[in-house]
């Protein structure tokens, strides 16, 4: 690892892929730890076929993560989870349908998701820098 300027990016890239990836990887856990509560969410939310909707969050949720934390493909991983990220948000934060205290709190979610986008959107465009598996 250089030392300076470029080590100080290098570690920058490397913590900011890590807290990136930390959000998908703390959600798909708790999916999967608590199997049923997708599954009846993605029921309430009348989503199609919620089962295999489940093990697709999950899925994109702990290997994306996984991807992007450990610098493996990560610009891959990083496209898997904005498109995750923006279906998962159409479907749970519609606050162009909602009034009031319900709105409002939607929409911040919305837009925290779509600054996380944003995150994966530059780490996808530059990727993962020195300090990860594919060292680009």
């Amino acid at each position: 690892m250089k030392t300076g300027r470029a080590g100080a990016t290098d570690i920058g890239i490397a913590l900011g892929r890590i807290a990136l990836a930390l959000v998908f990887l703390q959600a798909g856990w708790s999916k999967l730890s608590g199997w049923p509560g997708i599954v009846h969410l993605l029921t309430r939310l009348h989503a199609p076929y919620p089962t295999l909707g489940s093990i697709i969050a999950i899925g994109c949720e702990l290997l994306g993560g996984a991807m992007v934390a450990l610098g493996f493909r990560a610009r891959l991983g990083a496209l898997v989870l904005i498109a995750f990220t923006i279906g998962a948000n159409w479907l749970t934060h519609r606050f162009w349908l909602m009034q009031g205290a319900a709105k409002s709190a939607a929409e911040i979610q919305f837009l925290l998701d779509l600054s996380i986008c944003g995150g994966l959107l530059i780490l996808a465009s530059t990727g993962p820098g020195r300090i990860s598996l594919d060292r680009r």
